[in-house]
């Protein structure tokens, strides 16, 4: 009988024979996954090709990657808001009898409290009182008790939608 060595490889030699075909397997299948992620036919599988076309993939990602910042950057309106940040004011509307409470949350924009009283006005609405805060950096919170006057006939609904309106113009004008 022959002895472990000679002609018969030892358990140790055949462990690690298995782990590294284990791990050429898990090569092999992560080069595929890199060649599939990345659009490389099957027909150019070595593995210098799949390393070369992914570097390129990825200096083409980075410059697209740069592109997008820098349009983002350049996509301000008028008073330094951002169109794709800005957030919907908050307009809340409590009536009792002939007497309109409004608040609203908004961002601070210039002119925005001239231009929510002239608007209040042309809907034929005497401003009571009014107070504005500003809330951290960038927010104001705005009360405002108006009276209704003769020929205000718009619903509150309507209020609403016509206050968010000029509010959200106030930025571009």
């Amino acid at each position: 009988m022959e002895e472990p060595g000679e002609n018969w490889p030892s358990d140790l030699e055949k462990c690690d024979d298995i782990i590294l075909e284990d791990d050429e397997r898990k090569l092999k299948e992560r080069f595929l996954a890199l060649s599939a992620a990345i659009g490389l036919k099957k027909t150019k599988l070595d593995k210098a090709s799949i390393l070369d076309k992914a570097k390129h993939y990825v200096k083409q990602l980075e410059e697209r990657m740069k592109d997008l910042e820098q349009e983002v950057k350049s996509n301000t309106c008028n008073n330094n808001c951002e169109t794709s940040t800005r957030i919907l004011p908050d307009v809340e509307v409590e009536v009792l009898q002939k007497e309109i409470l409004l608040t609203i949350h908004c961002e601070k924009q210039k002119n925005v409290m001239l231009k929510i009283l002239t608007h209040l006005e042309n809907v034929h609405l005497s401003v009571v009182s009014s107070s504005v805060l500003q809330f951290g950096k960038s927010t104001l919170d705005i009360t405002i008790v108006a009276q209704m006057r003769d020929g205000y006939n718009i619903t509150i609904e309507e209020l609403v939608k016509t206050l968010i309106i000029v509010i959200m113009t106030s930025c571009s004008i």
